[in-house]
């Protein structure tokens, strides 16, 4: 066997050992969006958001609601349809985009640096990729386009083949249609073959054909919908700030936090990429930004609620800040160095994706940071090809030992996460339960993986625009969950206090941790964190007193 068949061999054997222990996850914050969907498409194929939900407490049309286009839907209702509804059988079908993301990184990073197998590990090895590769939201399976799509795209500039640049640009095309973020291959492709051919060449025309499939899919949506969703999807990222009071400082030690924390390898490859007084640098530079976010990041931040430094808080951001800051020096490094379209490529990628989901996303969030992993990958195998050595043992510890902690620390993070999820689907099954005889007047709030279950088991979602609540009614109210509206305290009193225990000690979304892997809005600027998670509290409330 040639080296690149045991190279796959290995990524297979190793990512199906990181994700198929999680089959059985819960599904979990957006996932039901994607499920629905797709069950709307089962129904009405041509019409993928022609139904409503209530997502924020008011029915809407799913078309208003759903910021990312239809194809992972679509993906999902083809592997129902063969291997039904359960959360083994679709976990199991997106094994599927996890995998050609892993291997197509592998293939991408074989044009661009010399160790492969290694640059496909240190991308995929992190939190972000393990854990958004357990849901079945589109943001894996849209990451596996892009690196097919980049790395066809370059091969086919390489070796003037318009087969490959037509099939890159059909991946482009499905890279948008899965998430809209895809739309962003269009000018870094543009960007990197101008600098590689010096000259406008033909090739380019090719970028059209994503252009054009947008153009069809915003003109089938404003006739299905009355707006273009890309369009749609924009002016709301754009527009909708809740994050708006926010110091540009706070934005970015966020964004630096994220970085760093989603993508781990960076952090443990820093003493073997820089030397001493860079690395100081980078930590100094993660400490100014810090300070300067001291009294802008919230209660329960940097200050306990309870009084006091934050210390376990702070260290944290910290070492994930520096890290952060250490992957954006990889892009801007290698750029200074090489000067080569190779490198201008990577340093748009990385920067670009940073910038959108630092700045210009609705939420700081890692399904945002994910699209930089296998750029990180390639810049750090890059970095260390710099530093030359002939002792093999030595080559050995730099390039694999750093690999280990980020494993051990990635799949802890989705473990966390698995648990976390579990504890919704607990919660409906006890609570629908208990108040079996209570099925026509058991309501709830919260949304995410909860709201799934609790309509299975028939809970209905309060609708803020038509409260009908009766005397006897049963309210069921989440405490880490989100929810617009809420109830005058006078209607309701409480019965009791419902507990589902999850991970102890790691949390990917916790307000007292200041954890918020899926929105930093509410929850806090660390994408995962470490320290004491308290239970999952779920408030059993009775509708004792209503306004005459």
């Amino acid at each position: 066997m040639n080296r690149s068949v045991i190279s796959m061999i290995v990524l297979v054997i190793v990512i199906a050992a990181c994700l198929l222990p999680f089959v059985h996850k819960a599904f979990h914050i957006d996932d039901p969006l994607f499920l629905w969907a797709a069950r709307q498409i089962n129904r009405d194929p041509c019409n993928f958001y022609g139904f409503d939900v209530n997502w924020a407490d008011v029915p809407l049309p799913m078309s208003e609601v759903a910021k990312n286009p239809p194809l992972d839907s679509y993906y999902i209702a083809l592997a129902a349809f063969v291997m039904g509804w359960g959360e083994i059988a679709l976990h199991a079908a997106f094994f599927v985009p996890a995998l050609a993301a892993v291997i197509g990184t592998y293939f991408l990073a074989g044009e661009l640096c010399s160790m492969p197998l290694i640059s496909a590990l240190a991308g995929v090895l992190t939190p972000v990729f393990l854990l958004s590769s357990t849901s079945v939201m589109c943001d894996t399976m849209m990451l596996s386009f892009w690196v097919w799509a980049l790395f066809l795209w370059i091969r086919g500039m390489k070796s003037n083949s318009n087969i490959s640049l037509i099939a890159s640009a059909v991946l482009i095309s499905a890279a948008s249609l899965t998430k809209y973020y895809g739309v962003s291959l269009i000018p870094l492709l543009l960007a990197y073959s101008l600098a590689r051919e010096r000259r406008f060449r033909y090739h380019l025309f090719f970028l059209l054909i994503p252009v054009a499939i947008q153009i069809l899919y915003n003109l089938l949506t404003h006739s299905l919908y009355g707006k273009g969703l890309l369009l749609d999807a924009f002016q709301f990222s754009s527009g909708y700030h809740p994050t708006a009071d926010k110091t540009i400082f706070t934005r970015v030690l966020t964004g630096l936090s994220f970085t760093g924390g989603c993508l781990l390898t960076a952090l443990f490859y820093t003493p073997l990429l820089w030397r001493k007084r860079i690395i100081a640098a980078c930590a100094f530079f993660a400490l100014i930004i810090s300070l300067l976010s001291l009294g802008h990041m919230g209660p329960g931040t940097f200050f306990a609620a309870s009084g006091g430094f934050n210390w376990p808080f702070a260290v944290q951001c910290f070492l994930f800040a520096a890290g952060g800051t250490s992957v954006l020096l990889l892009a801007a490094s290698d750029l200074w160095t090489r000067r080569s379209a190779d490198s201008l490529l990577l340093f748009l990628w990385l920067m670009g994706t940073f910038i959108f989901a630092t700045f210009l996303n609705w939420t700081v969030n890692g399904r945002s940071i994910l699209p930089m992993a296998p750029a990180v990958g390639v810049l750090a195998v890059r970095r260390l090809e710099s530093i030359k050595t002939t002792d093999a043992l030595g080559n050995f510890k730099r390039l694999v030992l750093p690999l280990i902690p980020s494993l051990i620390i990635s799949l802890l993070v989705v473990w966390s996460d698995y648990r976390l999820a579990d504890t919704a689907r607990r919660a409906a099954d006890v609570i629908s339960s208990k108040y079996a005889d209570k099925a026509e007047s058991l309501w709830f709030q919260g949304h995410w993986g909860f709201q799934y279950y609790m309509e299975k088991k028939g809970g209905k979602p309060i609708n803020a625009l038509n409260v009908t609540l009766s005397l006897g009614d049963m309210v069921i109210v989440p405490h880490n969950n989100y929810s617009n509206y809420r109830i005058p305290k006078e209607w309701l009193g409480l019965v009791e206090t419902a507990r589902f225990s999850s991970a102890r000690w790691l949390s990917t979304m916790s307000d007292s941790l200041r954890a918020g892997f899926y929105s930093d809005e509410k929850w806090g600027p660390l994408p995962f964190a470490f320290g004491p998670v308290g239970d999952e509290e779920y408030y059993e409330l009775i509708v004792d007193n209503l306004p005459k």
